[in-house]
């Protein structure tokens, strides 16, 4: 396998519970010339028992000594990499059996892009798991809105709407830039950078993924270290965007993803002047002493303020109101 078109690159901890399935879709893909690269992050279950399980050539499973994060793991399993393409696969999620043929097809035919991914959906063996209802009810559906270069390109500034299980690559460029060494957001912070400098990506218009729903998901986990990451990743549009002009800068979004941004910019010395929030039950109430105000008041045409998106769920309808309102992307509105 010297000439290999294809590396899959599969990075796993402790996934006894579901990775026998997912190791079952990859190895009976249509397209079947690639080797599998399997990154075990130091397990301490079943995981390494069962990939053993599977007599198939093209396995190549290396074991890391300890648990090392996400991002570390990756960034290992490059290295041993030799496809011209790469295909990512997370240890808990499905693959449709053409999943890899059209994304091949797609980048031998389309030499100017360097990554596609692919539309997805959630499942989950609870449905009542308020996690999952999140992911398939905003996460997906906002991702599988996203069926142009242009779109990609403007939306990968937002937040990662690119699903790193589903994407196929370029080797070269991956290897070139290599993931973030963080435990969460390894992936963004490869995207981001990626989007920052030209490189086209987009997705394939079909689901070709199933991304499932646990217990052990972050796909809605909103923790310090998650907001952190993400802002060190958008570190250099944050200072852009609060020192370009005098504008006051506000924050769309009284929840708790606006109240954890506030306390990161504040630290950073980067002063938030106020917050508007699209419910009307938050109007009036106080955050760090300041009086959260109606957006549709304080916003106006002649963009007189700057605005940091703090809302999840709402950041799609929130940047077309901006829009509508003559606000550009990045000069004076920003969304997380």
């Amino acid at each position: 396998m010297n000439n290999v078109e294809l590396s899959v690159l599969m990075c796993t901890y402790n996934s006894e519970k579901y990775i026998s399935e997912t190791i079952e879709s990859i190895l009976n893909q249509t397209f079947s010339d690639f080797e599998f690269i399997i990154v075990d992050d130091g397990s301490t279950d079943d995981t390494e028992a069962i990939i053993k399980k599977f007599k198939d050539s093209r396995i190549k499973y290396y074991k890391l000594p300890e648990n090392l994060g996400i991002g570390k793991a990756s960034n290992y399993g490059l290295e041993k990499v030799k496809g011209k393409y790469i295909a990512r696969a997370d240890s808990d999620d499905i693959y449709y059996k053409n999943r890899f043929e059209k994304q091949k097809k797609f980048l031998d035919k389309n030499i100017d892009f360097y990554v596609v991914g692919s539309l997805s959906e959630y499942f989950c063996s609870n449905e009542d798991n308020e996690r999952y209802k999140y992911c398939k009810n905003y996460i997906e559906k906002q991702n599988n809105s996203i069926l142009t270069e242009k779109d990609m390109h403007e939306k990968l500034y937002w937040y990662c709407c690119l699903i790193n299980s589903s994407i196929m690559a370029r080797t070269e460029v991956i290897k070139k830039f290599g993931y973030g060494d963080f435990r969460i957001g390894e992936d963004y912070k490869l995207f981001y950078e990626l989007n920052k400098r030209g490189y086209k990506i987009t997705n394939i218009n079909e689901i070709l993924c199933k991304i499932r729903v646990s217990d052990k998901s972050v796909c809605s986990t909103n923790t310090l270290e998650v907001y952190r990451v993400l802002y060190e990743i958008k570190k250099e549009e944050i200072k852009n965007l609060f020192k370009s002009d005098n504008r006051k800068v506000y924050i769309w979004g009284a929840g708790g993803l606006g109240k954890n941004l506030y306390n990161i910019f504040k630290q950073d010395g980067f002063e938030i002047s106020g917050f508007v929030d699209g419910s009307e039950q938050k109007w009036n109430t106080e955050i760090f002493n300041m009086t959260v105000k109606s957006p549709y008041k304080v916003i106006s045409s002649s963009k007189n303020i700057k605005v940091i998106v703090a809302s999840e769920p709402g950041r799609f309808s929130i940047a077309k109101y901006l829009k509508g309102m003559k606000y550009n992307n990045l000069i004076d509105y920003l969304v997380f």
